[in-house]
């Protein structure tokens, strides 16, 4: 029957410290609240630290020293370290005692486990209150204690500490005192004595876990084994000794350090062991292992050989001192009677990282020894794989290394060798889609989420704008107002009709709906000659992204409603239209579907020191799929007879993902087609049927030049510009192929920019109902990415990408900082292009500039042109103008 190792449950302070009473779960106790007794589980952990430390990353070399005596004879010693305590020498069968070193499978039948239960966190001052020393036996696949203890609660931290072998009198325990404990270690003389040991520490654990806790033993000795070299003559090994070894230390558990080494001492036993001088053959078996003190070994110490061949018996010693003993670690000391006293140099760099399309990168190795004559000589070299972190290593290299060099001669000079892997398959992944589908549904049919109100009935909390934003599947309505000009629920005058005293005619007083006629009610039902009918979709970017699209209601409770399925939702655009009964538009919303939570806005200041708080991304902004490239690689050992190196040959990993946005033309509220990410290449859309097509928007001549220049008349020439304005109303996805825009009017962005400045400022921007913004956000002005450059001008003419304040270098966009002295937020501003006005094509080129890679974004109008923030691979641009029939794309502002 298992037996339940644990902390009882009932523990109180006592009156005086914050000291534990103890209470053992005996019959008394039941009728006492219990939970789960604790109780472990155990491993052993073979490797611990890399050793060789401070030697070159470049070279990794086995020590040789010679052994004499005071006739001609020599005995030859390499010194070589492994991470394991098992070495692998070892190819004995000889049964395990207690001698030998501890692995899983001949784990010590009992082990000391010490219990600290505090509140607050470990700080080292804690006393082993709960358990000190307590014996720990194996009952089934779990550890029990000698006495069972309970989990005492949530209100307390626990923390545990384990060794073995326990009731030993080599290893003493420190007493039952503050702090982490301690053991302490004397070597015991006779080598079968010398017993691996063991310790554990667990981390935290919350006082109710009520699991078993899994201790992981380490090895804390050194353990020090003597095998055949390669040349080693045949003869019976009569006994081996450490002498003058530091032979007493105290381990500390919570540092794992060993300290207060010293007491020098002799540890010697009698082998009479035949040897054929077979290299690798163990001259000390497992249960023969030294188990020592950790130690730089001190001055007087040496290895002493007794060994005897045809010639008779030769007794043979070594200094030893300045060597180290590391920790966990095995240190095996090869035995040549006939090498010269060669040092081995083994020099590897390995290739260059792959990109995820593969290819051929080189490495080179130098393997070559030399003796106290500087004689060089090459030594062999061969290649061995491991694709699980070095647990286990083969000749065989992984399939996708389709081309390595796996052995050569060495030599003293690094040799160039090929290394080539093939290219990494591609996946595809869509985080947005999956978060977008996950989130909770928003509405039901018949009872529609109101996007205008947040989903409320609270008609006072009613904000309306052009661009709606929808972050989860549901059902969806909002109401048929023009743009933003409702606002807390109220009539949101100073959207549609100018206030101020310019008599400018660049300025329009009073904004027209898609007759041309002055808009006067701000909803769309309440304006003469304007009765919407149906709602229909004009395109979108996902196919059946939208829909159930209707229209409800008459007048001012006139409702578009739509519907996002869960299974089809992602990360896309739509654009909605409400027709009158002739099937003319009247007015159109778009639809921008993302689970980006616009709101986090990112903070910029400019070189004014004004600081504005724009969008995380830009307006309509679609991550798409990222195709993934994994990441793959192997460890790589290349090996001699004595040492060897690893390199990790690594192909990284890739992520592409193709993000896009729509484009804007100046003083329009309506977006046009994305690209296909970074491309010149259409996203695909999906009309009304459903048939889809990436061809470029229709473009079309809103009023010629000829019609312009027939009459200058300021009454001709507005009729043209408000044509060109309800034209676009009317016509949601046909871009204006008019070079320069409506060619009359400042203000279609900002009621109050009315003397058409294009110079950098901080002018304040009233929203329009034409803005293309969603609610809460409207378009930046001019001065707002100054801080963009490092001086707050232009860099345009000098191309010199150094002084611009970005982070990393220019990949499909730069990675600016929101503060101009290099700090804040990062806001990636990305290339897009642009949409030109004659054919409705994506460009990345200025054809006045002839540059690539092209952002930004617009504010203010001038004649014929508008002020935009142009950024390239190698300029910023803030002075520049840009004509108006250019769609770019759009960064929203915080109002």
């Amino acid at each position: 029957m298992d037996r339940y190792f644990s902390l009882c449950r009932q523990a109180m302070l006592a009156l005086l410290g914050s000291v534990f009473l103890v209470i053992s779960c005996t019959d008394d106790m039941d009728n006492s609240p219990r939970t789960e007794c604790i109780k472990f589980t155990s491993d052993i952990q073979n490797s611990w630290v890399s050793v060789i430390e401070g030697e070159s990353d470049d070279i990794v070399r086995a020590s040789v020293s010679t052994l004499r005596t005071d006739r001609y004879d020599m005995l030859y010693l390499h010194t070589l370290y492994t991470d394991s305590i098992e070495s692998r020498f070892f190819t004995d069968s000889v049964p395990i005692t207690r001698a030998a070193p501890r692995t899983g499978d001949n784990m010590y039948a009992a082990f000391g486990v010490s219990a600290y239960a505090y509140t607050g966190v470990w700080d080292g001052s804690q006393s082993p209150n709960y358990m000190y020393d307590v014996q720990v036996s194996k009952s089934g696949n779990l550890w029990s204690p000698s006495s069972s203890h309970y989990w005492p609660g949530a209100a307390y931290n626990m923390k545990f500490f384990a060794y073995a072998p326990k009731g030993v009198d080599a290893y003493r325990l420190s007493g039952q005192v503050p702090g982490a404990p301690t053991i302490t270690c004397t070597v015991p003389d006779r080598v079968s004595d010398q017993q691996d040991l063991l310790v554990a520490v667990s981390g935290e654990i919350n006082g109710s876990a009520n699991s078993a806790i899994n201790l992981t033993f380490r090895h804390v000795l050194t353990a020090v084994k003597f095998v055949c070299g390669s040349d080693m003559k045949a003869g019976t090994v009569k006994s081996v000794a450490l002498k003058g070894v530091n032979s007493i230390g105290t381990y500390n558990f919570e540092t794992s350090t060993w300290s207060d080494i010293g007491t020098p001492r002799d540890f010697s036993q009698t082998l009479d062991l035949s040897s054929t001088g077979t290299s690798g053959e163990a001259i000390t078996t497992k249960v023969q292992t030294f188990m020592m003190i950790p130690q730089v070994l001190p001055d007087e110490a040496a290895i002493e050989v007794v060994f005897e061949d045809s010639e008779g018996e030769h007794v043979l010693r070594s200094n030893v001192q300045g060597g180290e003993w590391p920790m966990g670690k095995t240190v095996t000391y090869k035995i040549s009677t006939q090498s010269i006293n060669w040092e081995y140099t083994l020099a590897v760099t390995g290739p260059d990282d792959f990109t995820h399309e593969g290819g051929t990168n080189t490495y080179s190795i130098a393997s070559y020894r030399t003796n106290g004559s500087r004689t060089e000589e090459p030594v062999a070299w061969s290649a061995e794989f491991s694709t699980d972190g070095g647990t286990s290593w083969s000749t065989d290299k992984p399939g996708w290394l389709t081309a390595f060099t796996t052995n050569g001669s060495g030599g003293t000079t690094a040799l160039s060798y090929n290394a080539t892997v093939g290219p990494v398959s591609a996946r595809t992944i869509n985080p947005h889609t999956y978060a977008l589908q996950r989130a909770n549904a928003k509405g039901a049919a018949g009872s529609y989420y109101d996007l205008s109100t947040e989903g409320s009935s609270d008609i006072t909390r009613r904000n309306t704008a052009n661009c709606y934003v929808v972050d989860a599947p549901g059902w969806y309505c909002f109401p048929l107002v023009y743009g933003n000009a409702v606002k807390g629920g109220k009539d949101n005058k100073s959207a549609y009709v100018y206030g101020g005293t310019s008599t400018d005619y660049h300025v329009l007083k009073t904004f027209i709906n898609h007759l041309g006629n002055p808009i006067t009610d701000p909803y769309i039902n309440n304006n003469e000659g304007c009765t919407a009918v149906k709602a229909e979709l004009v395109w979108q970017d996902g196919p059946n992204l939208l829909t159930d699209i209707g229209y409800r209601g008459s007048g001012k409770d006139a409702y578009v409603t739509f519907y996002i399925g869960r299974s089809k939702i992602r990360q896309g655009n739509a654009v909605i239209a409400v027709k009158d009964h002739s099937g003319a538009v009247l007015w159109s919303w778009h639809i921008w579907v993302t689970d980006e939570n616009i709101a986090q806005t990112q903070t910029v200041r400019n070189h004014a020191s004004v600081v504005y708080r724009v969008m995380p991304v830009n307006l309509g902004w679609c991550d798409g799929d990222s195709t993934l490239y994994d990441e793959r690689s192997c460890l790589v050992r290349i090996k001699t007879a004595v040492n060897s190196r690893i390199f990790n040959l690594h192909q990284s990993a890739r992520t592409i993902a193709r993000g896009n946005n729509p484009y804007y033309q100046w003083g329009r509220k309506d977006p046009f087609a994305p690209n296909d990410g970074y491309e010149a290449t259409n996203k695909t859309l999906y009309d009304v049927s459903g048939t889809a097509s990436t061809a470029d928007p229709v473009t079309e001549e809103f009023f010629t030049d000829e019609e312009w220049n027939a009459d200058k008349s300021i009454k001709y020439r507005a009729s043209l510009a408000n044509r060109c304005i309800s034209l676009g109303i009317r016509k949601p996805g046909v871009m204006n192929r008019n070079q320069w825009g409506d060619r009359r009017y400042y203000n279609l962005w900002s009621m109050e920019d009315v003397d058409g400045n294009t110079t950098p400022n901080d002018d304040e921007v009233v929203k329009t109902i034409y803005d293309p913004c969603p609610v809460g956000f409207h378009l930046p002005p001019r001065n707002a990415f100054t801080g963009f450059t490092k001086t707050g001008a232009t860099i345009y003419e000098e191309r010199d990408s150094t002084k611009f304040n970005v982070r990393g270098t220019f990949d499909h966009g730069w990675n600016f900082y929101g503060n101009p002295d290099g700090s804040g937020d990062i806001i990636f501003v990305p290339a897009t292009g642009l949409r030109n006005y004659d054919d409705g094509g994506v460009y990345f080129t200025l054809y006045e500039l002839g540059e690539s890679g092209f952002l930004h974004q617009a504010k203010s109008a001038g004649y014929g042109i508008f002020a935009y923030t142009y950024i390239g691979a190698d300029f910023i641009s803030y002075v520049g103008t840009l004509r108006k029939g250019r769609a770019i794309p759009v960064r929203g502002v915080y109002e």
